[in-house]
């Protein structure tokens, strides 16, 4: 599935600022999983076929301000304890000692208490064998749950711009109340002028009565709907991309449809493999079964149909991140551009130019 050529690692993150996070959630990156408990260490391992490594550590994926933590490490794995303090991420490189290209890596998915499904899209291999930059490019459900504990984290992220694919009435109903702490600013929202979405999405006596099998149907076909339905929101979000507004959150309600479709395109714009786009993608449902936060629960139950929706066979299916569904729109751009890249450039002016710029800012 993946490139011969891909750096394995298994990465188990400790920290001591966080509670427990319910999921050990595995990373379809070829680099890892992920699982918080209570102790500043981490645990990595690597294929035993880079022969010896050193590693470093950073506060940044960044060769500047790495530290040396381990020497020539033959073993194949490795403990190390942070040297930085307090709640924040840390990055990893680790380096064959024989000269072999080293590889960042950082734990994909944060532990957040109040919203689910936020996780890191980078160090994905391209096919041209570079690797995605950490820290630029997240990804989650609508962050009006964030809690007090987890901004200790979110802060230093170091966000610029919050892309937000909900309609105007989602919006309404779940707003986002951003923090700042100190003299940091907050960064920059970029909010969907939609009002609602289309009437076949929002008819939930109609979605309450459909079965699996109708409400896949029903989202392949709103997924076909997305790359014009979306291409204004999707244009100025890559146009903000090249003006380097990074690093950058996108989301929507649930951070796997609308959100999953616009990570999809700029993965892609990177030269990351398809089917690997697909995999990230399919890791969306599973990461909002197992943190279903309050914030969530709250944009999917509706009063107005008595909890009906919330409870019906269609809801699984509105859940899931099918893989067919993101297939589904990648096929409906093919039918009417020919091609992604004729899409990107088309109809987002994402062309050969603004490719080059994206993919010498943010590949390593």
């Amino acid at each position: 599935m993946f490139l011969k050529n891909a750096l394995v690692i298994l990465l188990t993150a400790t920290t001591l600022a966080s509670p427990p996070l319910a999921i050990a959630a595995t990373d379809t990156s070829s680099l890892a999983t992920a699982q918080v408990t209570m102790v500043p260490q981490y645990t990595l391992a690597w294929p035993h076929a880079l022969g010896p490594v050193d590693i470093f550590v950073s506060r940044t994926a960044s060769k500047e301000g790495m530290t040396l933590v381990q020497q020539h490490i033959d073993s194949g794995a490795a403990r190390v304890i942070s040297p930085f303090l307090g709640q924040r991420r840390v990055y990893f490189f680790i380096k064959p000692v024989d000269g072999k290209p080293g590889q960042w890596v950082a734990n994909r998915i944060l532990p957040l208490d109040g919203v689910a499904n936020f996780r890191d899209m980078g160090g994905y291999e391209t096919a041209d064998h570079h690797h995605v930059r950490w820290g630029e490019f997240y990804r989650s459900a609508a962050p009006g749950g964030l809690t007090n504990a987890d901004y200790a984290l979110v802060d230093t992220l170091d966000i610029k711009s919050v892309t937000d694919l909900r309609t105007q009435a989602e919006q309404q109903k779940q707003p986002t109340h951003w923090q700042v702490s100190g003299q940091e600013k907050p960064p920059a929202f970029y909010p969907s002028e939609k009002p609602v979405l289309p009437g076949d999405m929002t008819d939930k006596s109609r979605l309450a009565k459909m079965d699996q099998t109708q409400a896949k149907a029903l989202m392949e076909a709103f997924y076909a709907k997305m790359p014009d339905y979306y291409a204004p929101e999707l244009k100025a979000l890559f146009a903000r991309l090249v003006a380097h507004q990074t690093p950058t959150l996108t989301h929507c309600t649930a951070g796997k449809d609308r959100t999953g479709f616009a990570s999809s395109l700029i993965l892609y714009a990177l030269g990351v493999p398809e089917q690997t786009i697909l995999s990230d993608y399919a890791m969306s449902g599973d990461l909002l079964r197992a943190h279903m936060t309050p914030s969530f629960k709250a944009a999917m139950n509706d009063p107005k149909d008595g909890g009906a929706m919330a409870a019906s066979p269609a809801m699984s299916a509105l859940l899931n991140s099918d893989p067919a569904y993101l297939e589904a729109a990648f096929a409906s751009i093919r039918k009417q551009y020919g091609s992604i890249d004729a899409y990107l450039a088309k109809a987002l002016d994402v062309g050969p130019t603004q490719i080059k710029a994206l993919r010498d800012a943010y590949l390593d």
